[in-house]
């Protein structure tokens, strides 16, 4: 069996780094390296909201939109559209159908 000489180790080290780091990207992105207990409380409280935000259900009417239903409030428009969408998963406020029944927010006056 003969020596390796100096450049031979050197190139087969950096193989080895190459391959090794390769193989922790793959596996991070495959699996993942975070448990899912581990993840930050704001993933789990921006889920929260919706399962305390007062609604009503409405049946939507032609030329209705999410703020005409709602009505005059002192709420901006950028959070009752967050809110409904919370409410109503995969709907975007903007996207209402009529004929369709929705969960609106209701707010106190």
């Amino acid at each position: 069996m003969h020596e390796m000489g100096t450049n031979q180790m050197k190139r087969v080290i950096v193989l080895f780094s190459i391959l090794l780091a390769l193989f922790i990207v793959y596996y991070d992105l495959k699996s993942g390296t975070i448990p899912q207990n581990a993840l930050p409380a704001s993933t789990i409280a921006a889920e929260a909201p919706a399962a305390s935000l007062q609604y009503k259900t409405v049946t939507v009417k032609p030329g209705q939109t999410v703020f005409s239903i709602i009505g005059n409030s002192a709420v901006p428009a950028d959070k009752i559209a967050e809110d409904f969408e919370a409410l109503n998963p995969n709907v975007k406020a903007s996207r209402i159908q009529a004929g369709i029944t929705y969960k609106f927010p209701v707010y106190p006056e």
